[in-house]
């Protein structure tokens, strides 16, 4: 910080004896030493202007976290609509078509709001989504698991995929994996009429649905990041384990694959 002195580094002179132009030169360069002192204390007008961006961003940031979880509810109470209104039903009338399988694990058919609100979140952030489009494209936001007997279970699955379809819902994708090693059964995306909301049916005997909830615990430490090649080695030996027990339904395996 600059001091001011007289050039002789003696007593100043006194300001009336000092010219009115002296006086106003003395004046500014009293104001740019003010200035300097300002910017050494850390609150000159480029900080100021600094801390004002911050608490902008700041703000901005905080009214866009209160309309995205505003937009969240909305986005759930509408799929929270939709299953109940559209898709449940439908699912109810197609499995009182045929007695010998049945809907099981209904009370899961609505994901976890909590961990709806995650996937919504990462798809608007990671992929520039909106909410709706957000909301549409969780594949398992609203799903559904048909259980049928081992000797009817290929006819039941093609039947019900044409009752499906006969009903208005469009086939997204299909994917068997009674070949694989770690998962056996089929699991089905598809899209509500006129909405674009997608949901999820699993095709299971008891048998692979008796599986899949033993392992789940497994599967879901597989998906973690956090998990060590090592255990992830081992979490898949005993999902193989596992499923190497269950019977293949005559026929399932050449139930085709769509996408």
């Amino acid at each position: 910080m600059r001091i001011d002195r007289s050039d002789d580094g003696d007593e100043r002179q006194d300001t009336a004896d000092v010219p009115r132009m002296h006086r106003a030169d003395a004046g500014r360069d009293a104001g740019q030493n003010r200035d300097l002192a300002g910017r050494d204390a850390g609150h000159g007008p480029e900080t100021d202007s600094a801390v004002r961006v911050e608490q902008a961003l700041e703000h901005r940031a905080t009214v866009d976290a209160v309309n995205r979880a505003y937009a969240i509810d909305q986005g759930y109470a509408r799929v929270q609509e939709i299953e109940e209104k559209t898709v449940t039903p439908a699912m109810r009338r197609i499995e009182a078509e045929d007695p010998d399988r049945r809907l099981v694990g209904l009370e899961n058919r609505l994901k976890g709001k909590d961990r709806l609100s995650e996937k919504v979140t990462e798809a608007m952030t990671e992929r520039s989504r909106t909410v709706d489009e957000a909301f549409a494209t969780v594949k398992d936001a609203i799903r559904y698991t048909f259980c049928y007997a081992e000797d009817r279970y290929t006819e039941g699955v093609v039947a019900d995929c044409e009752r499906l379809e006969h009903g208005g819902f469009e086939p997204v994708d299909r994917r068997n994996s009674w070949d694989a090693e770690e998962y056996k059964g089929i699991n089905s995306r598809w899209r509500v009429p006129g909405d674009g909301q997608l949901f999820e049916i699993q095709f299971h005997t008891r048998a692979s649905l008796d599986a899949k909830e033993e392992t789940h615990w497994a599967y879901e430490k597989l998906r973690d990041p956090a998990t060590v090649k090592a255990e992830q080695e081992a979490l898949s030996k005993y999902q193989r384990d596992v499923s190497a027990g269950i019977p293949i339904p005559p026929g399932a395996a050449d139930i085709p694959d769509y996408r």
